[in-house]
């Protein structure tokens, strides 16, 4: 079994040096955790048998050796569910507001999990905060599931020393977001049902329904109505090209996504989105709450008003917002407060400037934030909800109108004939 020499940290802080015998550095690591010692250096000294020792998953410098860990390790997606997420980072804030180890905290979580790949990512979270590296270090390294406000938060809570409540407001924020997703979700649900069967139903009428209905027309003799002719064809267009339709409408739909994956893309969509009539509010009103929301929490956890423009830059999910807190960053820079840059956007709807600049002039601008970010939530809520109320009924207007049009095609044959025969 390989020997590995350690070098640690009492919680007194007195250094101690040693060895111990493990079948692996994971095995090592948590031997010492038992010793209740910071494990500062591991080092195998044999594996055994002779052979050269294993590369160490920590430098001399006590950082994790990224070198050291297996490539299908580091290649693997670790994105995990945004339920789970949050009730990591509120148990791992009760630990630590319990007194617990951050290193003991993060291996009772670890053994806690049902989910193994979210179980394994929180074993090399731990292990890399064994080797040295700070917890926001340790996040950043799996950006899928750690936003750059996560990291953000908890840096500046291990720089202050409230790290145990950058967690909780962490786990908070996480929790909100995630009620905000589900809601519009559930919204979106009946019309998607609705917009699904009506699409279903006219694909049946055009493959099935109609082509069995066409030779009795030609049964019939005499000339067609236009509008019976007109469904005739489309029908048999579609019946005879349908493979040619449906993979240009898949590749259409390929092309589109990937484009729109694209800065440009994703610009274009942003502007779109935020322009367009009836839904254009609700996605601006969306980013703006999302704005409130992670600029608040980041001041209210004391990350500095540069860092925390640039956070919510980048996380904020809106190119056109990103770009006006941008532009407002440099003027903050520059020494200007952050409401009269945003004004002169034209972007954010001037109450939101006017509640700005009243939180720059009394000093409590997270709060003012915050309780921006809870207004503008409710307000997407009822907007969704009215959106919704609209949409439904007009789908189904849609619908019945397109059905209604291939009833009447096809029965206007029928009923031109009784008039002839009367």
């Amino acid at each position: 079994m390989p020997t590995f020499t350690y070098k640690a940290k009492k919680s007194s802080g007195e250094i101690v040096r040693g060895s111990l015998t493990a079948e692996n550095e994971r095995t090592a690591l948590a031997a010492l955790d038992r010793m209740q010692v910071f494990p500062i250096e591991v080092k195998s000294s044999d594996n055994g048998n002779g052979a050269e020792p294993a590369p160490s998953v920590m430098t001399q410098s006590g950082r994790l050796n990224l070198k050291a860990i297996p490539a299908v390790l580091k290649s693997r997606s670790r994105k995990v569910r945004a339920d789970d997420l949050s009730l990591f980072l509120r148990q791992l804030a009760d630990l630590l507001k319990a007194g617990i180890p951050l290193n003991r905290a993060l291996q009772t979580l670890t053994r806690q999990t049902t989910n193994p790949a979210f179980a394994e990512m929180i074993a090399d979270i731990r292990t890399s905060v064994s080797g040295g590296s700070s917890l926001a270090t340790a996040f950043a390294a799996f950006p899928e599931s750690f936003t750059p406000l996560h990291v953000g938060m908890v840096k500046a809570g291990e720089a202050g020393g409230f790290l145990e409540e950058a967690l909780a407001r962490c786990a908070l924020f996480t929790e909100k977001e995630q009620e905000l997703r589900n809601r519009v979700s559930a919204a979106m649900a009946y019309p998607a049902l609705l917009l699904v069967l009506g699409v279903a139903a006219v694909v049946y009428l055009l493959t099935f329904f109609i082509p069995r209905l066409t030779p009795i027309f030609s049964d019939l003799g005499g000339a067609l109505p236009l509008i019976t002719r007109v469904l005739i064809t489309t029908s048999n267009f579609f019946a005879a090209y349908w493979v040619i339709i449906v993979g240009a409408m898949a590749a259409a739909v390929l092309v589109s996504a990937r484009a729109l994956r694209t800065p440009a893309g994703k610009a274009w969509l942003d502007r779109f989105l935020s322009r367009a009539p009836v839904v254009g509010p609700i996605f601006l009103k969306t980013a703006i709450a999302r704005f409130g929301r992670m600029l608040g929490t980041l001041l209210k956890n004391g990350v500095p008003m540069l860092q925390a423009l640039e956070i919510t830059r980048d996380a904020v999910g809106n190119l056109l917002v990103g770009e006006e807190i941008d532009r407002a960053r440099g003027a903050v820079r520059e020494g200007a407060g952050l409401a009269e840059p945003l004004r002169t956007g034209g972007v954010f709807p001037p109450v939101v400037v006017d509640m700005l600049a009243v939180g720059d002039e009394s000093g409590n601008l997270d709060e003012v934030l915050l309780s921006l970010a809870d207004t503008y939530d409710t307000q997407v809520d009822r907007a969704v909800k009215v959106f919704i109320s609209l949409l439904e009924p007009a789908m189904i207007l849609v619908m019945a109108a397109i059905v209604g049009f291939i009833v009447i095609a096809m029965l206007l044959p029928i009923f031109s004939l009784n008039a002839m025969v009367h």
